[in-house]
């Protein structure tokens, strides 16, 4: 099996996210991407910000402070981290002057109100579009301080993974048609979980080749849904 990314439903609404955060100044370019485990969330980041240099992705670990979060940043857009606060903002300042980019935070659901305020800060002093990219529990972060969910002019959900998409990963990564009937049942087994997904195909692809089998066959999608 191939590892090829696919583009799914979700990916083509974050990719026009950015187009319409980066391509605008009004003081309210905060948004949130929300999306269970499992949803392709971080994946659709990781290729947006290999594929666009005007994108910068972090992603928060436990250990981090909110100075750390910061310098993280600060090393993303300038290739420094800068010990002190106020070093790092006036590193990224002059860095976004050069180049306005759009700042992408995954794991932000983990982030204390702490981490959370200093992108806030982040974003109105130096006009930075940002996305805080994590699970349901963001939002009801965000909602425990107003300054900070007033700010947030967009929440993207991503839906579970669709029919459609499952079409597609069996066409780009193993050369095979899927009929719409086994769309469906591999789509339900998978419960909207992408990595799912990803081990329905493999177990198919195991059993193809182990069976001699040219196709995917009704019979080999119940076996594997059951």
């Amino acid at each position: 099996m191939r590892d090829q990314f696919i583009p799914t439903i979700n990916y083509q609404k974050l990719l026009a996210l950015v187009a319409d955060l980066l391509g605008r100044i009004l003081g309210l370019e905060m948004a949130t991407l929300i999306a269970r485990a499992g949803s392709g969330k971080s994946v659709a980041c990781r290729r947006i910000a290999a594929m666009n240099p005007l994108v910068i992705l972090v992603s928060f670990a436990g250990w981090l402070s909110s100075a750390g979060i910061l310098r993280e940043i600060a090393f993303a857009v300038a290739g420094a981290r800068p010990r002190s606060t106020q070093a790092c903002f006036d590193l990224l300042e002059r860095g976004m002057n050069d180049s306005r980019r759009l700042i992408m935070v995954d794991e932000s659901d983990r982030m204390s109100l702490r981490h959370l305020n200093i992108l806030r800060d982040l974003h109105d002093r130096l006009s930075v579009p940002i996305i805080l990219v994590g699970e349901e529990v963001l939002r009801s972060k965000l909602c425990q301080e107003r300054r900070l969910i007033s700010r947030i002019s967009h929440e993207l959900v991503f839906q579970p993974v669709a029919a459609a998409d499952v079409c597609l990963f069996y066409q780009r990564n193993l050369d095979l048609e899927v009929s719409t009937k086994a769309a469906g049942a591999l789509t339900a087994h998978a419960q909207g979980d992408f990595r799912l997904v990803v081990k329905d195909a493999l177990r198919i692809e195991r059993s193809m080749k182990a069976s001699g089998l040219s196709g995917i066959t009704e019979d080999l999608v119940r076996e594997i849904c059951k």
